[in-house]
């Protein structure tokens, strides 16, 4: 065993924000025997005086600094200097996990490795996720140690830096990275080192954090010719492996995936290449094919756009390859399919009839998911949504199977409204509005015999039948179904392949009803007690106290009430004071970080609960009403009680009450707040218009919608002197980045009205002042805005309560934002200023039943010019016969109060 056990080559170039972050996480791993060596590519910035500084620091680091000849050049000087038993790569924008290479390290020598594959989680400043493809080489039903010649899942995982790799193999073998390449550099690399490996381990173990750069310029990100290029050398350069190695019938493993890849990018990148460069990519394409195994591309299972392209490619039809890439970037293909005397076919037949066979569709996917389930005795409930995916559901057959091996039990399933499928998983372009099913509860043991029986769903369009397992994917909804005990029937669900629903009904004596209740405690003591073995003395200690005293404490009729962790000024604020002041033996408690700035708003309360402490988990599980004005899920809970009820979900039995923050309307929100997904026991509306699109779309009952509107709203009352104006856009979620904001025409729009020189103007002569309050979301992007001039404020997160901004200013301009429904009930005007409408209800929301074109209460326009005109007149006649309309979507009480209106419907609720 040699003293140095892993060598990390670690290259840079120009990464001086993350270096530090990158360098710090190998220096601090568990394992120390590592050496790391930092390659320099020629850097500008100052990352290479940060990299020299830490040479000089630690003994075990090696700084080499090189003239810019890429990634590859730098990697094999690294493997050159490498003393370690293993190696691995390392870009200075990730970093590692605190265990990584000792748990890699670990299992290789365990096994004897050559080589040895861990998993990476991506992540960008929004969030962070694994790639699903890595969910099939880490499959537990796979064996540990692997040959990619046998388990051709190792094709999908090209990357060099969630591996190690045997220093003795790449140096007997000559491995090397290819330093020709700009792109596929790690996928030719890593496919040599799998091939030769004897022994390669697959272990389920997060090795780095990738970071996923918008708005790095790399040539696999740019869409230019030189990727596609790029694409066929490397092809080229697997074939001559392979030749090498003698293995070239296994071949067409990684054929398959490069084919797949080369069309998709082709997809993904054609609206960046400019259409008079689109002759050579279909040159480009040609000589791509030639390197293709024979026919490959008419066997190779795709999707019907890849097979159009490559027939496209190989018959060299230029004229209606530029008629498809023109249709696709103006998304004009979509997933459509159509059903022609039985047989199915893509509907870009009606375009391509000359390729109708090479559109032609073998297996229809049914597309399917369970969201509710629960097993209560023998009672089983289910419910959730099913469709073929590009064919609509109208006319949609739905049912429910239950197969046993010379049995066959069904129940047909009533459809239900789901626009939010549509939405989700077509932008609309297909019709899926029919693919709910309404939830059933089924007496099993009247409906079974004892036996085995699959769960299937039997889904009918067309004359297309499809039978589809019942997949049950979180865990939490697989706990729902536990094994149950009636009498001396005993009802077992389990999940084959992890997740597909099979039910077991068994009679059984006395003696196996002891043994039920004894691995049932068995396996409850086994989980209570991970906790404590893993230190988590939060969790441990609730589910000992909810064990012990549950029953004396739900007797309090504890309400936990709550925005978000750090907020106390919306709904629920407003509803909290009004019970505190008006029932103060009310056993109500608002959840709130006691550290956030709104902590004052709310202290002389009482009843705080600091958030996330050991009282706030333990009420999530003892209280009757949860009730929150933001989704509960991801604003109210710690994540002690996500554990718990993850395992523990029938201790889950408080009403979710959901106030909201808004009037639902504007935007079609059925996506996020479906019966479903949140399972609200009342739902808070402000009108009988918006109760009916709750009903219809959301899939609640008329009585769980509670009309009442919103507490917030009794504290409105207008202060403005009729000289201020607020400009508040909400936010477009395709912006992610400082520089795709100043590029966008939602920033340019705004710059260039608070720059208008005629603005600025009017705003002196009627002695107006504006606040300009920009989405949070905008905040987080610009750190110092600009001075757009005297008159204009930019208004910060925290400085001051939308509530308060409402109330003192005369005037609103925004584009989609709810806050106009909160403004105008203090009758004042509103400027819609729509710019972009299409663009936001096709990439940020799904348009709401509200016409705006029509109904909505004040004045809409499209462009700066329309804005100015409107300010041209007195500020007190803007909109002023528009705002009746308001009142289809909000009904004032006449001698009560909206927190009043809802404490009492509240009361009446358990």
């Amino acid at each position: 065993m040699r003293d140095c056990k892993v060598s990390v080559v670690l290259v840079n170039y120009n990464k001086e924000k993350y270096i530090s972050q990158c360098i710090d996480s190998v220096i601090n791993q568990s394992l120390k025997e590592i050496e790391i060596i930092i390659v320099d590519d020629g850097s500008s910035d100052h990352s290479s005086i940060i990299a020299q500084q830490y040479a000089k620091q630690y003994s075990h680091i090696t700084y080499i600094n090189q003239k810019n000849q890429g990634v590859s050049a730098a990697r094999n000087i690294g493997i050159v200097q490498a003393k370690g038993e293993y190696i691995t790569f390392l870009d200075a924008d990730d970093y590692v996990y605190p265990n990584a290479y000792e748990q890699l390290y670990h299992f290789a020598v365990k096994h004897g490795a050559d080589t040895i594959i861990g998993n990476f989680r991506c992540f960008n400043e929004y969030r962070t996720w694994h790639l699903g493809y890595m969910k099939k080489v880490l499959s537990k039903n796979l064996p540990l140690v692997r040959h990619i010649s046998t388990h051709v899942e190792l094709h999908l995982t090209p990357s060099a830096s969630n591996k190690l790799f045997k220093t003795e193999l790449l140096n007997k073998h000559g491995i090397r990275f290819d330093e020709a390449l700009s792109i596929g550099e790690d996928l030719l690399f890593t496919q040599h080192a799998l091939h030769v490996s004897n022994h390669t381990v697959v272990k389920d173990v997060d090795v780095l954090h990738y970071r996923v750069n918008s708005d790095e310029q790399t040539l696999s990100k740019r869409a230019n010719l030189s990727f596609f290029k790029q694409l066929v050398h490397v092809q080229s350069k697997l074939t001559e492996l392979y030749k090498s190695l003698n293995i070239l019938s296994n071949l067409t493993f990684i054929e398959q995936r490069q084919y797949t890849f080369f069309y998709r990018s082709i997809l993904n990148k054609v609206s960046g290449i400019p259409e008079e460069d689109w002759p050579k990519l279909l040159d480009i394409g040609n000589d791509f094919m030639s390197l293709i195994s024979h026919n490959l591309y008419k066997v190779t299972d795709t999707h019907v756009n890849i097979k159009l392209l490559a027939h496209l490619i190989i018959q060299k039809d230029y004229e209606l390859f530029v008629k498809f890439l023109s249709m696709y970037c103006k998304n004009y293909v979509t997933d459509k399919l159509v059903v022609d005397n039985g047989t199915v076919y893509s509907a870009l037949i009606y375009d391509f009839p000359v390729y109708k066979q090479a559109l032609l569709v073998n297996k229809v996917k049914a597309v399917h998911r369970t969201e509710v389930i629960k097993l209560n005795g023998t009672i089983l409930t289910i419910g959730g949504y099913a469709f073929f995916n590009g064919l609509s559901t109208k006319g949609i057959k739905k049912e429910l199977v239950f197969q046993s091996t010379n049995d066959c039990k069904t129940i047909l399933l009533r459809n239900t409204l789901r626009t939010d499928i549509s939405y989700l998983f077509s932008s609309n372009q297909i019709n899926y509005d029919e693919a709910g099913f309404e939830t059933v509860s089924i007496d099993l043991e009247k409906l079974l015999p004892p036996g085995r029986w699959k769960a299937f769903l039997r889904i009918t369009v067309e004359g297309i039948v499809v039978d589809s397992p019942i997949e049950v994917v979180l865990a939490q909804l697989r706990n729902s179904a536990k094994p149950t005990l009636q009498g001396n029937l005993q009802v077992t669900p389990s999940y084959e392949k992890g997740q597909e629903l099979t039910i077991a009904l068994e009679k059984i004596k006395p003696i196996k009803k002891i043994n039920f209740y004894f691995k049932r405690m068995k396996s409850n003591l086994r989980y209570d007690f991970s906790f404590l073995k893993a230190r988590d003395f939060h969790t441990f200690s609730v589910i000992c106290t909810y064990k012990l005293f549950h029953r004396l404490l739900k007797k309090r009729n504890v309400w936990l009430i709550g925005e978000r962790k750090d907020t106390a000024q919306d709904n629920s604020y407003h509803l909290f004071s009004y019970i505190r002041n008006r029932d103060p033996k009310k056993n109500a408690y608002y959840v709130i970080d006691k550290r956030c700035s709104d902590y004052k708003h709310i202290e002389s309360l009482g009843n705080t609960i600091q958030f996330n402490s050991f009282q706030h988990t333990l009420y999530l599980l003892i209280c009757i009403k949860t009730i929150n004005s933001y989704v509960e899920t991801s604003n109210m809970y710690t994540e002690a009680y996500k554990k718990i009820v993850k395992y523990y979900p029938e201790w889950q039995q408080n009403e979710k009450v959901f106030i909201q923050h808004g009037v639902i309307g504007v935007s079609r929100v059925n996506h996020v707040l479906h019966k479903n997904r949140m399972n609200y026991s009342q739902f808070v509306v402000s009108s009988s218009f918006e109760k009916k699109h709750i009903v219809e779309e959301f899939g609640y009952d008329q009585e769980q919608v509670i009309e009442t509107g919103l507490p917030r709203w009794d504290a409105l009352q207008d202060t403005g002197t009729g000289k201020e104006i607020l400009v508040m856009p909400t936010w477009r979620s395709w912006i992610k980045t400082e520089e795709q904001l100043f590029s966008s025409d939602y920033w340019q729009r705004y710059s260039s009205l608070l720059n208008n020189k005629e603005f600025h103007q009017i705003l002196e002569k009627y002695n107006y002042t504006v606040t300009f309050f920009p989405h949070y979301q905008m905040q987080k992007l610009i750190k110092k805005f600009p001075d757009f001039h005297p008159r204009i404020r930019v208004m910060k997160q925290g400085e001051e309560t939308v509530q308060n901004l409402l109330k003192r200013h005369s005037l609103l301009i925004t584009d989609y934002s709810t806050v106009s429904f909160d403004f105008a009930y203090m009758e004042k005007p509103v400027i819609f200023y729509q710019f972009d409408y299409s663009e936001f209800y096709s990439q940020h929301y799904n348009e709401g039943p509200i016409d705006h074109k029509n109904d909505l209460f004040g004045e809409r326009v499209k462009d700066e010019k329309e804005v100015i005109q409107l300010l041209q007149q007195p500020m007190s006649i803007i909109s002023q016969d528009k705002l009746p309309k308001l009142d289809k979507y909000i009904q004032k009480p006449t001698d009560t109060t909206h927190s009043e209106l809802l404490y009492q419907q509240l009361k009446r609720r358990k």
